[in-house]
């Protein structure tokens, strides 16, 4: 009972660094859905006024908004009757709104607690949030069944069509119904909450959402959430699979001291001997498959260069990074010994031996950052700077068009002056909103820019 203890806490920290910084932020994205929904709710049970509302003609000066406090707190699938008359914004939180839509986002990067310090309420913690959403209402009651894809996607339907019924619209939602739910109980908007749902919901830049951007945001949490399960569920199978080594290791030493506490030091000295006079000669003939299981099964234990879901990318330690990416991989699945792989261009799956990838050069695309999209273009000399500063600008405002797509601005800059051949060389660059884990969005933004230039 000892010994399953030490092991089940040794596993729980491991598992808690592993992912916890993950799921924090996974249900940062829950809660802010959840939010969205309970405010349908009550828009759909007519406890807030439906009106028609319009972001144009104010000109309020911005210098008189509320003072902005801190993220809401939960809100519950009941609801609190004294906040069934929640107004609506007033112009000059429109305003406000409009600004931080027009504004870019940083991206955000989580530092890793390197801390060894675990505490067992943060295991007992853990384990109830990853319990959460194992339901089928992992966004709350509010927002519906979401057991499967299919269920979630009706229900983010059914929510989306609950908040067009507070402006009566046909095609798309106004952003500021959904910042209705960054108002506190003085009717003060929150900045930061806002933001929040911005960077959820990247809306478009009049400040429209429409129904297939809002199903592929809750899609989107959806489809991490499931696979960060999967994750875990199989770092447990690796967690049992080192177990059962480490009992073998743990039983073998434990009957020893049962021996020579029995029958003296000699007998046990004895068997010692024994074992070794059949080990020596199996590991002289099995040193190279020893080695390599040990290697990939320290390749799985400690470096974790992947997990389930994640694109990958194999290569040599020498060769170089090639121009356009290299070939991919999904996950499929893992455990002590093998790999399994599926080809992204085509399908085909593989079994690949960890040792064989511990030598390898692992890029994990699902860990990367966002991915930046990068065009390579010629101006003739004798274009005139004017003609260069237009065209900068009109793909500064192709960008500004499309947030669901660029995190940063469009830059364009000269690398190259080629005199003799007659020409400029230009590069466009931009980060996107994806990394390249979603590999055929940001090759669809590039080859759209592309034949944009």
């Amino acid at each position: 009972a000892v010994k399953r203890m030490a092991f089940g806490l040794m596993f729980g920290k491991r598992s808690y660094k592993n992912y916890n910084q993950q799921l924090v932020a996974l249900m940062q994205k829950k809660l802010i859905i959840a939010q969205v929904a309970h405010l349908a709710k009550q828009i759909n049970l007519g406890w807030i006024r439906n009106r028609n509302t319009s972001l144009a003609g104010s000109n309020l000066d911005l210098k008189t908004m509320y003072q902005l406090n801190s993220m809401l707190s939960e809100q519950g699938d009941e609801v609190d009757q004294t906040q069934q008359e929640k107004e609506d914004l007033t112009d000059s939180q429109k305003l406000q709104i409009i600004k931080l839509v027009e504004e870019w986002d940083e991206p955000r990067t989580i530092a890793n607690d390197e801390s060894d310090r675990v505490k067992l309420d943060d295991l007992i913690h853990f384990s109830q949030t990853l319990a959460s959403i194992n339901n089928t209402y992992p966004f709350t009651t509010s927002f519906g069944n979401a057991k499967t894809r299919e269920a979630c996607i009706d229900s983010a339907s059914q929510v989306f069509r609950n908040l067009q019924m507070h402006t009566n619209a046909t095609d798309s939602v106004p952003f500021e119904t959904i910042a209705l739910t960054a108002l506190d109980r003085k009717g003060r908007l929150s900045e930061t909450q806002v933001k929040q749902f911005i960077r959820a919901f990247r809306p478009d830049r009049e400040g429209n959402l429409t129904l297939l951007d809002f199903v592929k945001s809750c899609d989107s949490v959806y489809k991490e959430m499931r696979l960060l399960q999967a994750s875990i569920k199989n770092a447990s199978r690796i967690d049992n699979a080192a177990e059962n080594i480490y009992n073998v290791v743990f039983y073998f030493l434990y009957g020893i001291i049962v021996q020579v506490g029995l029958f003296g030091f000699a007998s046990g000295y004895q068997i010692i001997l024994g074992v070794f006079a059949l080990v020596t000669p199996l590991s002289f003939a099995l040193k190279g498959a020893c080695g390599k299981y040990v290697e990939g099964a320290m390749l799985i234990l400690n470096r974790k260069p992947y997990q389930i879901g994640d694109r990958i990318a194999i290569q040599d330690v020498p060769s170089d990074a090639l121009k356009f990416g290299t070939p991919t991989w999904f996950v499929e699945n893992v455990d002590l010994f093998t790999t399994t792989l599926r080809f992204a261009g085509t399908n085909e799956v593989a079994t690949v031996a960890n040792s064989s990838l511990a030598a390898c050069r692992i890029v994990n695309a699902n860990r990367s950052p966002n991915a930046k999209v990068k065009i390579t273009l010629r101006f003739g000399v004798n274009v005139d700077k004017e003609k260069v500063d237009e065209f900068n600008l009109n793909v500064l405002q192709y960008g500004k068009d499309r947030p669901r797509e660029f995190l940063t601005e469009i830059e364009l800059s000269a690398t190259s002056i080629e005199v003799q051949f007659g020409y400029v060389e230009y590069v466009l660059s931009a980060q996107h909103i994806e990394s390249w884990q979603n590999m055929a969005a940001v090759w669809k933004t590039k080859v759209e820019l592309t034949m944009h230039c």
